[in-house]
């Protein structure tokens, strides 16, 4: 899992209906605008299980330090501001994001980091078809989450995320939705190098029925970090059964190459900042998951959300051959389930709380987030 969790349905719906309320600073009369648009959000994960190594303090990530300066503790903070601007001139449009989110995730620092999330510049080639060229989402992870109905804690897909030097398209023929992108030398989200990423989705968008086929593939880095080659495909469905009831289905099968080994090249003796850590004996290694999902709105503010989950790390599989009794709580693969509920007040503003039940990595999520 590369790239922090997509924001599903309950989040994306709204950030749609919010963007369009975004603080106008310029209007032409010509069609030319200039707009101000944001979010801030407090929240996090109740009783995460660290066995796991879904967080930066994990054990099985290789943190020995911990979180701030406990091992453990019994809620990880998930705050996550956003301020950002958008406008087009004619044809061509741009944008500039700002996030200041926790990482918290494997392989991130624990602090709270600002950084560049977004910052591109596109092109309309006509009403249905656009090129941007930036700092932006790669093709795929548009719609990596599409039949997921909950609000953050199921099965990651695993895709390369927001990538600098990316050049994207997408368009839309009819129902049809279609995009592709090609990120030049991709990082992980704590920075380690992944080489070219190539992915795109292809989708059918119906009033009742939608589903969205995506592929990726990675270069590797080879040897400069632990991620080598890599193809995925993932898949994505929801249907309407009725105007308050819809289910989905979502996942994916992944094939990685992971280092299994590294040495470490020594070019001064006297600077151990010098020494370059070369990684190889690199492994195929297969990962799929899977969910399905439900979502019922009961009234215009209130909506119950559901799932059931299912994951299998080829890794995972290894190691308990190796050690000859699985040194996983959850053997090969692990299940768990979601129930949520979602509080929406107004059009941009949302209360969530999701909690976890079975082989889960925390106990509950809850979030508040006000959209502008």
């Amino acid at each position: 899992m590369l790239k922090k969790t997509a924001l599903a349905l309950a989040v994306s719906t709204l950030f749609v209906g919010a963007a369009a309320q975004a603080a106008t600073i310029y209007d032409n009369n010509n069609g030319d605008t200039l707009k101000l648009y944001g979010e801030v959000g407090v929240g996090g994960h109740f009783g995460p299980n660290y066995e796991y190594g879904e967080f930066y303090q994990s054990p099985i990530a290789d943190n020995e330090q911990g979180y701030g300066n406990e091992l453990e503790r019994s809620y990880i903070d998930d705050s996550f501001a956003t301020l950002g601007v958008k406008g087009n001139y004619q044809e061509v449009y741009y944008r500039l994001e700002l996030d200041y989110e926790r990482e918290n995730w494997v392989g991130g620092s624990g602090d709270m980091v600002l950084s560049i999330d977004k910052m591109f510049v596109g092109y309309n080639i006509t009403e249905n078809h656009a090129i941007e060229v930036g700092i932006t989402d790669t093709a795929f992870d548009d719609y990596d989450k599409h039949g997921d109905l909950t609000f953050d804690t199921t099965v990651e897909t695993g895709e390369a995320g927001d990538q600098a030097n990316t050049i994207k398209y997408e368009g839309k023929i009819w129902n049809i939705k279609l995009g592709t992108s090609y990120s030049y030398q991709a990082e992980s989200s704590s920075g380690a190098p992944l080489g070219d990423v190539v992915n795109g989705y292809i989708g059918y968008f119906g009033n009742i029925v939608s589903a969205v086929v995506g592929v990726e593939q990675r270069a590797g880095s080879n040897g400069e970090s632990k991620y080598g080659e890599q193809q995925l495909v993932g898949f994505g469905m929801r249907v309407n059964v009725t105007d308050a009831i819809t289910l989905g289905v979502n996942g994916y099968i992944e094939d990685e190459d992971k280092a299994q080994e590294s040495t470490t090249v020594i070019n001064n003796s006297s600077n151990i900042n010098d020494d370059v850590k070369i990684y190889n004996d690199y492994q195929t290694l297969r990962n799929k998951g899977a969910l399905v999902s439900a979502s019922y709105k009961f009234t215009p503010k209130w909506e119950l959300t559901g799932s059931y989950n299912y994951e299998e790390y080829e890794k995972w599989a290894i190691k308990n051959i190796e050690y000859d009794t699985t040194p996983y709580s959850w053997g090969d693969e692990r299940t768990w389930s979601t129930v949520g509920v979602n509080f929406r007040p107004s059009s941009s503003v949302i209360f969530a709380i999701e909690g976890n039940f079975g082989e889960a990595a925390q106990d509950a999520y809850a979030y508040a987030r006000v959209y502008f």
